[in-house]
């Protein structure tokens, strides 16, 4: 597999290495198309990243952002991803509100899945996936997309999924599934702390199976950039 590991020292040396990618890919995209869609997950990893990245001369009336997975919460949950994107990129950029497309969490789940299914084919048919930032959990998941990984979650027909963990505060999620993910022009996996440097090193040193690790699946595309942090992070300590 071919992939850029990135190993930085420090957790501003980390940010900036992370934000520069991305500003530059989002200006790639913007040069070539005119337009650019970002597929973006939660969590505290990448948070700080959105915010060096909002303070950037980005033309963002041209930019589409879209939820890799969301947690089945109202939207104003401290929970939801969508509430943290909104408010440390959406809002400070003034993103247009139709250009920030994420699962409708007022909704029914088996509603709500759909809804987002159909919203995100009805994206990705305007335009690839420029750029998709993504981490990867202690026990291998991304997104939320949960090992051991369902047919459905390589079904190249099916964007949205719902799935279930009993290992984390919200059990129900909403996630884009593996074939979307791979199929972004640059996916980014952001990795902070032993426990993540643990569960890269099972990952490469164990057998090499997709449903176990779906980090496996971005690697294999050749165009996997991966931005790391190996010293503990905040939250570890």
């Amino acid at each position: 597999m071919q992939y850029d590991l990135i190993e930085t020292e420090t957790e501003d040396a980390f940010l900036d290495k992370a934000t520069s990618i991305l500003e530059k890919q989002i200006g790639k995209a913007l040069s070539k198309a005119g337009r650019c869609t970002l597929c973006l997950a939660g969590g505290s990893t990448p948070l700080p990243v959105y915010q060096r990245l909002a303070t950037r001369p980005i033309d963002w009336g041209n930019v589409w952002i879209y939820l890799a997975d969301e947690r089945y919460v109202a939207p104003d949950h401290p929970d939801s991803n969508q509430r943290a994107i909104r408010e440390t990129l959406v809002n400070p950029v003034a993103l247009p509100p139709d250009h920030f497309i994420a699962p409708d969490t007022w909704k029914p789940l088996e509603e709500c899945v759909n809804l987002y299914e159909a919203a995100l084919k009805d994206l990705l048919s305007r335009g690839p996936t420029d750029v998709a930032i993504l981490g990867m959990g202690e026990d291998g998941h991304v997104g939320s997309l949960f090992p051991p990984l369902s047919k459905d979650a390589f079904e190249t027909s099916i964007c949205a999924l719902r799935t279930h963990t009993d290992t984390f505060a919200v059990s129900e999620r909403i996630t884009v599934t593996v074939p979307v993910l791979v199929n972004a022009e640059v996916p980014v996996l952001l990795l902070r702390g032993r426990l993540k440097k643990r569960a890269w090193t099972q990952m490469m040193e164990g057998p090499m199976d997709p449903a176990q690790w779906p980090a496996l699946s971005l690697l294999a595309t050749g165009r996997c950039s991966v931005v790391a942090q190996w010293i503990p992070s905040p939250t570890e300590e």
